[in-house]
């Protein structure tokens, strides 16, 4: 493998899955962040706050502050005292939020299906365990980074 393909390979999947976001967000009057934000509550909801959202998709908080303004306003998500700590606020989806969300999450599962195409279980499985361990070294170049 040359020194840039698996990178380009993992670009072009990330691709995908913005292009996925971008779709559902232009079918609902959204911007793909909105799309990201609210997906991100459903997925994480033990740690859905802004310091989450920022944490795991490394978005700048006052960025995340004022989106997450904007879809309490449109009743896509509710916020509230945080059960452990009354300083932090808790984001929940609303039922109009986890309609957007699992959308989106159709559109990914659809999506993976082609991505997947042609692979049989087996390489489907061996391909799961090789991006496991990418995954592993991703996350601790980005922990080391972020020293």
């Amino acid at each position: 493998m040359q020194k840039d393909e698996l990178l380009e390979y993992l670009h072009n999947i990330f691709l995908v899955k913005q292009r996925i976001y971008e779709q559902t967000s232009e079918r609902n009057g959204l911007s793909p962040l909105d799309v990201h934000i609210l997906t991100f509550v459903d997925v994480h909801s033990d740690d859905s706050t802004a310091t989450g959202i920022e944490r795991d998709r490394r978005i700048k908080k006052n960025t995340i502050s004022v989106h997450v303004e904007t879809l309490v306003q449109m009743g896509y998500l509710l916020r509230e005292s945080h059960p452990d700590d009354g300083r932090k606020v808790k984001l929940s989806l609303t039922d109009k939020g986890k309609k957007i969300s699992a959308e989106c999450e159709q559109l990914c599962r659809e999506s993976c299906c082609k991505l997947a195409q042609g692979l049989s279980q087996s390489e489907i499985g061996i391909l799961r365990r090789c991006f496991e361990t990418i995954n592993a070294n991703a996350l601790s170049l980005l922990r080391q980074w972020d020293k």
